[in-house]
Order: structure tokens, then sequence, then C-alpha cells
């Protein structure tokens, strides 16, 4: 094998999209630039939807929670009429951060420097020592666009963000049996991955990985196996779910799929092993059956909203996943785990045995993230081909690509 010399991190956009073959991994300057880091967040993260919280986190007037992500941080507040505000935390006097706890119930918001007070939808109420002809009616929070989809907030940064509508449409009825507006939720983590965030995307859109990295996840899932092999299974579960009235419609709408000015979403259910009703240790009941579910048909939901918001959802509790980027070779892995609303912890559920898989198989991923990054860096890497089990990884590389600019 030839040498290579190592990319430079300064490289440029447009050489790096011309260097990209179909079907091969992304060329070495994409992980390490900080060029490329700041055009990520710009073309990419900005562009998309992130999910901020559950409804049941603002259950009465004045509760709050602040959603922050890079340089930015949004206030998301439900008001005295019982509405839900996302609102820039940027004091509109000076700048300042305006609410400094991440979640909490409060009257109004004031700005710790120099005392200006909003409402609870962020209009201006009091700007102190100011001049009487100020015109407050102008000077109010900044707006964040934001929406609620089965009880999940997702907000947006974009100045024209894409549409929810036919994501409700298509998605309401299919998952209307797990009622996630009426769950809540039951534990957040934070894993610190020290690599590029595109890594840590990459991993989780793909199983060829699972059955050396994740043994404990390949006992209860088998789609570490190939589509040949996974069929049959999947053909075996639909009269288990329809038993159960539980939908197993496919919605693909990613990239090319998607609709015009839609948010990308796309739904599956596939099978669990035989005898396997959840993800959990033993592969048995850890929760209280969500919404309407009346049993196990030994099977669970992949729902996607946007490209960055991967939840599983199994029939008795559901898992979200976050990627959070922190700078070029730096991110965050946060999984939040979901409930029935009514289910009580030490009563219902154990919190350990809940989160049990999905903590091990996160560690585990970060483990094999890193020394993909650490060869990633290496003077010798270049982008190898993608395996037929990575189709989805290279679906997720084609929508990074164009949206990073490059031609059809």
């Amino acid at each position: 094998m030839t040498a290579h010399t190592k990319t430079s991190p300064e490289v440029s956009l447009p050489e790096l999209l011309s260097r990209h073959r179909d079907g091969y991994a992304l060329e070495q300057g994409f992980y390490t630039s900080s060029d490329i880091y700041r055009e990520d967040m710009e073309r990419v993260f900005m562009s998309d939807w992130h999910f901020a919280g559950h409804i049941s986190e603002l259950r009465e007037p004045g509760d709050f929670l602040l959603f922050e992500m890079m340089e930015e941080s949004v206030i998301i507040a439900r008001d005295g009429q019982g509405e839900i505000h996302a609102l820039a935390n940027v004091c509109r006097h000076r700048g300042s951060r305006v609410c400094l706890e991440q979640r909490g119930n409060a009257r109004r918001f004031s700005c710790p420097y120099h005392a200006w007070t909003y409402n609870l939808d962020g209009s201006l109420f009091s700007a102190r020592l100011m001049d009487a002809g100020l015109d407050r009616s102008a000077l109010g929070l900044k707006p964040v666009p934001f929406e609620i989809f089965q009880g999940l907030i997702f907000v947006s940064f974009a100045q024209e963000p894409t549409s929810f509508d036919a994501a409700r449409a298509e998605l309401d009825h299919i998952l209307a049996p797990f009622q996630l507006e009426k769950a809540r939720i039951a534990h957040r983590e934070s894993y610190p991955v020290k690599a590029n965030w595109k890594l840590l995307v990459e991993n989780y859109n793909e199983c060829y990985h699972c059955a050396p990295a994740h043994p404990e996840y390949a006992r209860a899932h088998p789609t570490h196996m190939d589509f040949d092999r996974m069929e049959p299974l999947n053909e075996a579960m639909i009269p288990r779910s329809e038993a159960l009235g539980i939908p197993t419609d496919t919605v693909d709408r990613v990239g090319p799929l998607c609709p015009p000015g839609s948010v990308d979403y796309t739904v599956s259910r596939h099978s669990l092993y035989e005898g396997t009703d959840t993800g959990s240790e033993d592969g048995k009941q850890v929760a209280p059956l969500l919404g309407d579910i009346r049993g196990f048909d030994q099977a669970a939901c992949d729902l996607y909203v946007g490209i960055f918001n991967p939840i599983l959802i199994y029939n008795d509790h559901a898992v979200l996943y976050r990627f959070i980027p922190v700078d070029t070779q730096n991110s965050v892995q946060e999984i939040i785990w979901l409930v029935r609303e009514d289910a009580e912890e030490g009563r219902d559920y154990d919190r350990e045995r809940l989160t049990w898989l999905w903590d091990v198989t996160t560690k585990a991923d970060k483990f094999i993230i890193e020394k993909n990054q650490q060869g990633v860096n290496s003077r010798y890497y270049e982008p190898g081909p993608l395996a037929g089990m990575e189709a989805f990884t290279k679906r997720f590389l084609d929508l990074y690509l164009e949206r990073m600019g490059r031609k059809a």
C-alpha cells in the first residue's frame, strides 16, 4: 500500500466533494478539518430539526426547560394560557443569556445583567430606567421555530424550517397505539465521544458492526443479519402485530423520497427474536406497556424525524438518541428513555433494568467510534468501500454531501 500524506485540515470543501467516490466512506478532511466542521454546523445542523424535550416536562403554566446546541440556547416555556413558546435565550438589550437554569418554573424571565424582564411568551415586561418612549413591543425575546410531534418537542434554527405536515399525515396513525404524547422521560444519559459527529451518525445507521461489537444487542435484535435472513422473521412478525392492533407499515421519506419542503421521516417495524419481548438484558418486560398496547408482538419500531433524531420504540418503553457536536473531534451521544406517564420508578420499573441494554451498547459504541476516529486521523487512512449492510450509512452520507453542496 502506498503511504498517503495526511490531509490538510484546511483542504477546501469543493476539493473534498470532487474526490468523493460513490459507495465509499468520506475523505479524511470531512472528519478532521475545522473549516469543514464550521460548514457542517451551518449547512447541516442549523438547517435540520433537533429533539429538545417532551411535553411532560412542561405540565404546568410557568414550566420551562433550556435546549442548548453549540452557541445557541433556547427557552421552551408554557405560558399562563397553556401555550408553549420557544424563545432565543438572548436579551434584547445587550445580548446576555436571560435564563440560566436548565429547567424549572417561573412567572417571568429576568436578565441577570441589567434586569430586563420578559413574560413567558417572550414579550418584554419591563426595561428598568429606560426612556419612556421605548417601543417595548419590538424588543421581546426572538421566537425560535419549534414543532410538537407525538409529544416530542423539536427545535430548528433554520430561517425557513421544513414542515411536519406530511409526517403527521403519514405517521400519526402508525404511532397512535404507543401514545408517546402520554409518556414521560425516565432517564437521560450523556456519553462524551472523542470523535467527529459524523462517525456517531454513521455508526448508528448500520448494523454491520453489531455482531462483533454488540453481543448484548444481537441477542435481542436480528437486525445485525443481512436482509435475506431478516425478511422471514419480519414476515412472521406481521400476524403477531396485527393481532395486537399494531401497524406494521413501512414509510420511507428521506432524501430524494422526501416530499418537497418536508422534514425527512421514516418508520418501520422489525422483528425481535422469538421469545424476546423488549430491549432488556433478559428480553423480558421492564416497564408498563405504552399507550394502548395490549401485549408483546416481539417487535420494535424504528422512527426517524429529521436525520438526527432516531427513536426506537419497544412496546414498553422508547429510546431516543441525540448526536451533539462539540468540536471537530469531540461529540456527545445523549440517550433519553421514555416510559408511560403514570409509571413510577421503584414500583413499575427499575431504572438500571430499563437502561441496561442501550447503556452497555452505547459504551461499546463509544469505544469503537473513538478507535475509528484515531484511524481516520492517520496518514495511512483512505476511504474504503461500504458493505451492503451499510446501505443506510450510505444514504446518510449521500444526504450529507448533498447538503454540503455536491451536485447530483
